[in-house]
Parts: C-alpha cells; sequence; structure tokens
C-alpha cells in the first residue's frame, strides 16, 4: 500500500494542504538524494523546489503504477538530468588545481579526531570522488547514486529509473569499475558509503 496515495488523491480532489503534507514527508531525503546527485546545495534547494512544484500541477496525472514516493524521484531525477545538461552546457574546462571559488566550494569532512594534514588528504579525496562521479556516463551515475549514495534498494532504484533492478546492479558494478580507471589507486570506491 502507498501512504502517499490518499494525499496524491487529495490533490487530484483540489485540498491543496496535501502538498504539505507530501513536502513534509519527502522533503529533507529527496534534498540529500538531489544534493549527492548535483554537488551544489543552492542547485539542491531549487531542483527539490521545483520538484514539488511539479508534483503539485502534474498531480491529475498520476497514476498509481509506482509508489507516490518512487514518481516524486523521477520527477527530481529528470529535474538534476536538465540542470546537469546546462550545466554542463555552460561550463568550460575546469581543473581540479583551481582555488575553490564561492559558488564550488570545495567539500570539507568535519571530524575533529584527525590531524589538519589528515583532514586535507581526505578532502582532496572526496573532491576527488566527486568529481569523478561527474564524470561516469548519466547511467551510471544515477544508479551509483540512488543506490550507493542514497542508499535506495535495487528495487527502488529500478522503478526511479524506469528499468531493472539487476540493470542498476550492473551499472552500479560498472560506475565502480569505471571509478577505479579514473581514479587509479588514489581512491578505493569499494569504500563508498551513503553518509
Amino acid at each position: 500500500m502507498d501512504p502517499d496515495l490518499p494525499l496524491i488523491e487529495a490533490l487530484q480532489a483540489g485540498d491543496d494542504s496535501a502538498l504539505s503534507e507530501l513536502i513534509n514527508r519527502h522533503r529533507e531525503p529527496l534534498h540529500h538524494f538531489v544534493f549527492r546527485y548535483l554537488q551544489d546545495d543552492a542547485a539542491a534547494r531549487d531542483v527539490t523546489q521545483e520538484t514539488f512544484v511539479r508534483v503539485y500541477f502534474k498531480a491529475d496525472k498520476f497514476k498509481p503504477h509506482f509508489l507516490t514516493k518512487t514518481w516524486i524521484y523521477s520527477i527530481a531525477l529528470n529535474l538534476c538530468r536538465d540542470h546537469s545538461r546546462k550545466y554542463w552546457k555552460r561550463r568550460s574546462d575546469v581543473s581540479l588545481d583551481l582555488p575553490s571559488t564561492e559558488q564550488h566550494p570545495r567539500l570539507e569532512l568535519a571530524d575533529p579526531s584527525d590531524q589538519p594534514s589528515a583532514r586535507a588528504v581526505k578532502t582532496d579525496h572526496v573532491a576527488l570522488l566527486h568529481a569523478a562521479i561527474d564524470r561516469l556516463p548519466q547511467k551510471l551515475k544515477e544508479a551509483l547514486v540512488l543506490f550507493t549514495l542514497d542508499g535506495k534498494s535495487q528495487k527502488e532504484a529500478a522503478d526511479i529509473l524506469g528499468t531493472s533492478p539487476k540493470a542498476v546492479e550492473l551499472r552500479v558494478h560498472q560506475a565502480k569499475l569505471k571509478l577505479r580507471d579514473i581514479l587509479g589507486e588514489v581512491i578505493s570506491p569499494g569504500k563508498l558509503t551513503s553518509k
């Protein structure tokens, strides 16, 4: 049973307050997923907000073939794809050696137990890993982000991507192999976690 289906039905019947409940249920995990995909907090906030705008305006077209949550994530994924296409069209060649900017700051791991030099190495590794993930083909990146980084099951990821769980498994495996090629021995992709 889809716990969100009554909210979609309420939206279809004109009850706008149902959208608030959908937002309360899904905004935070959806934002985490979008941020993991885009690696830009401002863009993630915009895409998350636009996702719920589209849920509101497309609620009357929703057909309960999948869970409402899956439908919402599918909308967000399509918006992420659109954002990435626009970003890559505008983006010029960027070197990992360039200093960070306000728009694209370096990611840091907050771990007070590490010495500053160890934190610097971890920060560099995280930045390299994110850059490598961005270089993956879209299908591999999507499966990796949904399954490995966002912690979705293979079935959930398959529903969002419109494919089979076996295809998700294969794409994640291929993504990890490509990451190994891209990163060499610097970072072990087998150590990817959702945190």
